[in-house]
């Protein structure tokens, strides 16, 4: 068995793989725009093969702009078949380091349930078994939602009677004290454990630095503030490559049970809206009961649910590689 990575010109290598074949023109797609947005490269897109067969792939994706991946996608082996397991690890024990010398410190993956393009990610349980015997670890079960125009309701644009400053207006020192401040309890395991790995202050820059890497307007991140001036919350919607998104949202422990989340998230989806940007995405955990249930009375629908996992990377590649079990 060997394994390589795809140089230009041979994207074909990559696309014909056996098996999910009836879905060659989704990945094709999806490929090429992410290419053409920076999002990926051809040399990013790892292919397994042994007598001219190919056998499984996987590709690295990062947002675009940025010189190292951020996550792994488009991993399909033949799940059903003996060796499957072998073949994966033979993908990731080369392609890891290499991601590693690019500049990756970790790798995420997403696992969304039911099966969707443009990944087409059949075998969920036998996923599921890889990426853990792989040494990657879940982080997240959240629920993701989507909001159409034209197929949801109508956003009330009440505010609650806050008002709302952009980040133009306050600057970045006041939006990372925010997000320290929103993160205060919250129920997303994520970012509780982020929180606590990193510290609060260092937790909140790096998900204000990880926002910024999106497309947005200075104009649309916004705190919240009550009529005598004390801080609400604070909401701050985005571009990813393929769709509109709530980044971020959260209010003040003193401040929650009030509502105020609906009147952020309405905020939020109306700039998103009124920029004419679609479908609106977002995910919440699973155990953020009060999220999930904004979201569903702004109109947004459920549409999947998700496990993200990440692995570390040390900062040896052969580590990478015992990381794996290889």
């Amino acid at each position: 068995m060997t394994v390589q990575p795809v140089w230009p010109g041979e994207l074909d290598r990559f696309l014909d793989l056996r098996e999910p074949a009836i879905h060659r023109d989704d990945v094709k797609s999806y490929v090429e725009q992410m290419i053409a947005k920076g999002s990926m490269r051809e040399e990013w897109c790892y292919v397994a093969s042994e007598g001219g067969r190919a056998l499984g792939r996987l590709a690295y994706w990062t947002m675009p702009g940025e010189a190292h991946p951020l996550s792994l996608v488009l991993l399909d082996l033949p799940w059903v078949e003996d060796g499957c397991a072998e073949i994966g690890r033979r993908l990731l024990q080369e392609s890891l380091p290499a991601m590693r010398a690019l500049g990756a410190r970790e790798i995420e993956h997403v696992l969304d349930v039911p099966v969707m393009a443009p990944q087409w990610q059949t075998h969920p349980e036998a996923r599921m078994r890889f990426l853990e015997e792989a040494g990657f670890a879940q982080i997240r079960q959240t629920c993701r939602f989507e909001r159409i125009p034209g197929k949801s309701a109508t956003v009330d644009k009440g505010d609650a009677g806050l008002s709302f400053r952009s980040l133009a207006e306050v600057g970045e020192t006041a939006f990372i004290a925010a997000i320290e401040q929103a993160n205060r309890g919250t129920l997303d395991l994520r970012e509780q454990g982020d929180r606590d790995r990193l510290g609060p202050v260092e937790h909140a820059r790096r998900a204000f630095e990880d926002l910024r890497r999106m497309a947005y307007e200075p104009d649309w991140w916004q705190l919240a503030y009550t009529p005598s001036g004390e801080l609400v919350g604070l909401i701050m919607p985005a571009k990813s490559p393929t769709f509109a998104t709530i980044g971020f949202i959260g209010v003040v422990p003193e401040h929650r049970g009030r509502g105020y989340i609906h009147a952020l998230l309405r905020r939020g989806t109306a700039i998103l809206e009124a920029a004419g940007v679609a479908p609106i995405r977002a995910d919440t955990d699973v155990n953020n009961h009060p999220m999930a249930n904004a979201f569903a009375q702004a109109g947004y629908a459920a549409f999947a649910n998700r496990r993200e996992y990440r692995i570390e990377l040390d900062s040896r590649t052969e580590s990478s590689a015992a990381a794996i079990g290889v």
